[in-house]
């Protein structure tokens, strides 16, 4: 008799990966910043050092819990609501070169927060001197504007999400949003327009049913 219990294919498994190394990396990094907050209610002098590592904590757990929904597993059933997402976005995004404006207003199925992060991922690298990014749902479509001062674009990684199949080469570990993004399309029966402009720095990724 099969146990369905281990019948995970690669891609799941690596899902399930993901979802635990961010699960039990939260742990400690909760700690670190329990710490920090104890320190402050002792009355201890707030130090140039304490603020750095509160810095850095807050940027990994702000990571950890955007890398969660978007390289973690996600089973059907689960939503997330739009406060939670918005939290995620703000403490990601808010310091740093990208500016996200989430125009999602109900709750989301966890699978299409998953799709929805791992396009945010995939356009932050066609920026890298920061860009405003637009995400909306309208019909069943996705859509990513983003606009900048610089569009750098990589036809090989933009090409998985035509369907072209995976280079020769295995993408590079800051990259790999693009291989589970054409991995998550397929599987889901998805097709992706990708429009960039470089003269204006414009790009636009819509992601819909084929």
């Amino acid at each position: 008799m099969m146990d369905d219990r281990h019948d995970f294919t690669a891609p799941d498994l690596s899902q399930l990966v993901g979802s635990r190394l961010c699960h039990d990396i939260v742990n400690p990094l909760s700690a670190i910043s329990n710490g920090i907050e104890l320190l402050a209610l002792s009355g201890a002098p707030r130090s140039p050092e304490i603020d750095l590592i509160a810095s850095a904590v807050g940027d990994a757990m702000a990571r950890v819990r955007f890398y969660r929904i978007a390289f973690g597993a996600a089973r059907a059933g689960e939503t997330l609501s739009p406060r939670e997402l918005r939290e995620i976005l703000t403490a990601l995004y808010s310091s740093g070169r990208h500016d996200v404006d989430w125009q999602i207003t109900s709750d989301l199925p966890r699978r299409d927060a998953k799709l929805a992060f791992l396009m945010l991922s995939c356009a932050e690298t066609a920026f890298p001197l920061g860009a405003s990014l637009q995400v909306t749902n309208a019909d069943g479509v996705w859509r990513l504007t983003g606009a900048g001062r610089k569009l750098a674009s990589d036809d090989a990684l933009w090409g998985l999400l035509h369907g072209s199949g995976l280079p020769d080469e295995a993408p590079p570990p800051g990259r790999v949003q693009f291989a589970l993004l054409a991995q998550e399309m397929a599987a889901r029966g998805l097709m992706a327009r990708v429009a960039m402009d470089e003269d204006s720095a414009h790009l636009t990724l819509s992601v819909a049913l084929a």
